[in-house]
């Protein structure tokens, strides 16, 4: 197909919202909101060979980049409590693919899109010799003034995380499901309180310690992580049996487990364990410290060791 073939197909029957008032095939989009509401902005990349492989034995099909594409940012905007609204995107083929390939990474996009009820309102498609590349930028929308940041914690909250940890490489990376609903619902939850009590929010991409530790940094606290109540996913004990590192290795660090991590008021932290219904769970997995008494692990037998700082690292490709 040509580059016009190829975007007339992308134009059919686009992902839509109701903020969305002119849509792809036009030179910028044009979206109306209510008055209120505050606005969030992610831009967002995947590149071949960093966030997703084409060849060997983790190759991952066309749609399955598509899908981390948008997923991968919406799960940002989840972080901020907010709710996705509009998606452009930008994307980087290299010649010797096929339309077959073009049209599959597309439909990934379209899916995820439909699925979370994001328009997909524009976009750019290139081509060269190099990796393919997805660049997305995505906006949410909340009440004014109430997103949810870095920068809250206390010391004496409780940190929550939604899910299990660990071994993403193992597939998750590119199936998981970004936990807009799971932020509504504590949303809901927090309507009920005279003051919001998730105090800071951010997204689990470059591994858990790596973090807990941004929002440490922020909030100028410190953490006591406990070892044993960390929820571990299957795929953490299967990577620890294949490579020889240990299962709080994996959990600590391998990172794009894309799961929530909460600062919470305590009073409340204590209901929502109690009156959590999502399926999804919702797992204590530590307390926030005065910075002074830094980042720690307590491990089974009662005593704790400093946080390890590990984590992907995009400049050195460390882990």
């Amino acid at each position: 197909m040509s580059e016009l073939d190829l975007l007339r197909a992308f134009r059919l029957d686009p992902p839509a919202h109701p903020w969305l008032k002119v849509g792809p095939g036009h030179d910028c989009a044009i979206l109306s909101w209510e008055q209120g509401r505050d606005l969030a902005y992610k831009i967002d990349q995947i590149v071949e060979g960093t966030h997703f492989l084409l060849e060997g034995s983790e190759a991952a099909a066309p749609r399955r980049v598509g899908w981390k594409a948008v997923a991968k940012a919406a799960s940002d905007i989840a972080a901020t409590g907010f709710a996705p609204v509009a998606a452009v995107v930008a994307v980087n083929l290299r010649r010797n693919l096929s339309d077959a390939f073009a049209l599959e990474l597309h439909a990934g996009i379209s899916a995820c899109c439909r699925k979370y009820r994001i328009a997909l309102a524009g976009g750019d498609l290139t081509a060269s010799a190099s990796a393919v590349s997805v660049c997305v930028s995505l906006l949410g929308q909340g009440a004014a003034s109430s997103a949810w940041l870095r920068n809250g914690a206390r010391p004496g909250d409780w940190l929550l995380v939604t899910g299990d940890l660990g071994g993403s490489r193992g597939g998750k990376h590119l199936d998981f499901e970004p936990r807009l609903a799971e932020a509504q619902a504590l949303r809901t939850f927090d309507a009920q309180s005279p003051k919001s009590f998730v105090h800071a929010c951010i997204d689990i991409t470059d591994g858990l310690a790596r973090d807990v530790g941004h929002l440490c940094q922020e909030s100028d606290c410190g953490v006591e992580l406990d070892a044993d109540a960390l929820p571990i996913a299957a795929a953490a004990h299967e990577a620890a049996q294949r490579d020889g590192r240990s299962v709080l290795d994996h959990v600590l660090g391998d990172g794009e487990d894309f799961e929530l991590l909460l600062a919470v008021e305590p009073a409340a932290a204590a209901r929502l364990q109690i009156n959590w219904k999502h399926a999804t769970k919702l797992t204590r997995i530590g307390t926030f410290l005065p910075a002074s008494e830094g980042r720690v692990v307590k491990r089974s037998n009662g005593r704790t060791e400093p946080l390890p700082d590990v984590g992907y690292e995009h400049l050195t490709h460390e882990v």
